[in-house]
């Protein structure tokens, strides 16, 4: 897709080149992965903190697994499946993901309504109208599509450099609240070692009604441990990872810069989770009900009257940064794919993305304004999203991992392998429970 890059490079100039997994850690980053975690960790404590790193670890895999296909592999991986499948099938991977973009960015855009209720409050924003709300949504989406259809012929690496910029501004943010709530160290390393959520128990001999509540407590265990993986492993972001590499010029020789690449980007991803989780079983675990937090403007608030206004602000902060990130990316990862589908240029500067990238934008737009309008619950789409994540995730996790085995096996570290096979494993895992919760 560009010239490739030198590989003959050493030191501050060839981790300059680091950037396509900071893209991909800032997309899976949005205020779902903030309300997510805190939810789990204000319900759980400490308990399931241990799932952070664990899910980091698989996204670390994942995304290696695709990093290594896009630089040693000639055409991409819809262009793959086209080859052994038929244009068809690559169609299917394609349209299903741009589906799927498409109504998480409605939850984008509403996304940006918390960051804003995060910095002026609830109330001063439900008193602005439903159409208004949209309109406000509108000049937004249009800023954004003036950025991709007016923007640079380096599109990609402006995007780059601004994702690496909010990916900062949530390290800070974020760290800030978390060295605030002072959490009792013992307990953050304790959450560390893997364990079940510990059942609060007050007789020996359970009634019916107990029994009942203590198997309700192990399936909402069950479904928190799956939130908190989902959370970070996202393998959309990992299957675009390969589309990145091949943007940037990597080859086969560029492999060592590519995995330091992912494990400082996805690192970066897994600490910010971390320290959201933190922050919250410190200040919220016992001072709120987890259903309380509907959002994460909620979870800014419900910081204030424990360390006063600047920790809303700052909290705030991290939430629009991960608003901010995950608004572009997440349509242009729709984008490329749709456009690598259906055979046409699927670089990020050409004009089909840019057309496909504004499509999935005005759509998510659409989406969202009309459950404003309508007074629709934001869950319905909730929902929608997961069934097509059901069918979408494993899908690309099984195109990784076929790919990742034509692959010579010098150019594929074992750990590498194993950690996209247990990927795999967990995705179709997750992807089972939840179609048989839809159902």
């Amino acid at each position: 897709m560009t010239q490739p890059v030198a590989v003959n490079e050493s030191g501050w100039k060839r981790y300059r080149r680091i950037g396509p997994a900071i893209v991909v850690a800032a997309v899976v980053l949005g205020p779902g992965s903030i309300v997510s975690a805190s939810r789990v960790a204000c319900g759980e404590g400490f308990d399931l903190l241990w799932i952070v790193p664990l899910a980091g670890i698989l996204m670390i895999g994942m995304t290696a697994a695709s990093m290594t296909i896009g630089v040693c592999k000639e055409k991409t991986l819809c262009g793959l499946v086209a080859d052994r499948f038929g244009r068809w099938a690559a169609w299917v991977v394609g349209l299903s993901l741009l589906i799927a973009i498409t109504l998480f960015q409605a939850s984008n855009n509403n996304a940006m309504w918390m960051a804003v209720s995060g910095f002026i409050g609830h109330e001063t924003v439900d008193k602005w109208s439903t159409l208004g709300r949209a309109s406000g949504l509108l000049l937004f989406n249009g800023a954004i599509i003036a950025l991709v259809w007016l923007g640079r012929r380096d599109l990609y690496r402006w995007i780059e450099r601004a994702m690496a910029f909010l990916v900062g501004a949530m390290v800070l943010s974020f760290g800030a609240s978390m060295f605030a709530s002072a959490p009792d160290w013992s307990e953050v390393i304790g959450g560390l070692i893997p364990r079940l959520p510990t059942p609060d128990t007050t007789t020996t001999l359970p009634t019916e009604a107990e029994a009942v509540a203590s198997s309700d407590n192990a399936s909402i265990a069950w479904m928190s441990m799956a939130a908190l993986v989902a959370t970070t492993f996202s393998v959309a972001g990992a299957f675009y990872q390969s589309y990145q590499v091949k943007e940037k010029g990597w080859k086969r020789d560029n492999l060592s810069t590519g995995l330091v690449d992912v494990f400082v980007g996805i690192s970066s991803l897994a600490l910010i989770t971390g320290m959201i989780y933190v922050t919250a079983a410190t200040a919220l675990h016992g001072n709120i009900a987890p259903k309380d937090l509907t959002d994460a403007s909620v979870v800014a608030l419900s910081l204030e009257p424990l360390f006063g206004s600047w920790a809303r602000i700052v909290f705030s902060i991290g939430i629009f940064a991960g608003a901010a990130s995950s608004f572009l990316v997440n349509a242009l990862i729709g984008g490329v794919v749709f456009c690598d589908a259906i055979g046409t240029d699927c670089r990020v500067s050409s004009q089909p993305v840019r057309r496909a990238t504004i499509a999935a934008l005005l759509a998510g737009w659409a989406v969202a304004s009309l459950a404003a309008l309508t007074d629709v619950d934001l869950v319905s789409f909730i929902v929608i999203a997961q069934s097509l994540t059901v069918l979408c995730f494993p899908l690309l996790a099984g195109v990784i991992v076929w790919q990742l085995h034509t692959l010579d096996r010098h150019d594929v570290a074992w750990p590498i392998r194993v950690l996209a096979w247990i990927g795999l494993a967990v995705v179709i895992a997750l992807s089972l429970k939840t179609l048989s919760g839809l159902i």
